[in-house]
């Protein structure tokens, strides 16, 4: 059985949820000028589908949204998002486009958008290089250590002649394995430097 103080306590979390996820307060939806919301919901690039959400949030407080006046001013809004350098930046965040903008405008929005991309897919396969790179040249440093572990036994009173060849043995195994992670990381840096040098690329034929 749920205790009564949980419960309070479970629907003061459910309010605060809801508060937390409305779009607009109480006193916005009663001082709502409509036109302006609908022009800064289009700014942002929201879809005019945006103004249900408004209108959950204002029937608690008996507002309902003028669509008319909202739409209006998403039409003119979305003219200010739809603009090349906007498609560019929503592109290369590997955002998703709202399929928003207006026939006039959408083509070379779409064109930015998709330069974006293609510049966000070589940023990604970048910073997957990054954490390969990293982890070639922590297991390079393990092997390292190693080595130093065995050349300290190596070098010790203690140690019987079996042993010491047994451990230069293996001394000359890692050292082998240091120069195939030597050989990964160079080939992952070349990698790297390709792709840097395509970013570049992109970024310069977009002025």
């Amino acid at each position: 059985m749920v205790k009564p103080f949980i419960k309070v306590g479970l629907m003061v979390s459910a309010v605060i949820g809801l508060q937390s996820c409305a779009t607009l307060s109480k006193d916005e939806c009663h001082t709502a000028d409509w036109r302006t919301i609908g022009f800064e919901d289009g700014s942002r690039g929201y879809s005019s589908q945006r103004i249900a959400s408004h209108r959950e949030a204002c029937a608690e407080y008996g507002v309902t949204p003028n669509l008319e006046l909202y739409i209006t001013g998403h039409r003119q809004g979305v003219r200010n998002y739809c603009v090349p350098s906007r498609g560019f930046s929503l592109g290369r965040s590997g955002s998703q486009y709202n399929n928003i903008c207006p026939a006039d405008l959408e083509p070379d929005f779409l064109a930015s958008y998709r330069q974006g991309q293609e510049v966000h897919a070589i940023e990604q396969e970048i910073r997957n290089i990054d954490r390969d790179m990293n982890a070639v040249d922590k297991e390079r440093s393990d092997l390292i250590l190693e080595i130093e572990k065995n050349e300290k036994m190596i070098v010790a009173n203690s140690t019987s002649p079996k042993l010491r060849r047994e451990l230069l043995e293996q001394n000359k195994k890692l050292e082998e394995l240091i120069l195939e992670k030597d050989d990964e990381f160079h080939r992952l840096e070349s990698q790297k430097n390709y792709l840097d040098r395509q970013v570049d690329r992109l970024l310069r034929n977009r002025g």
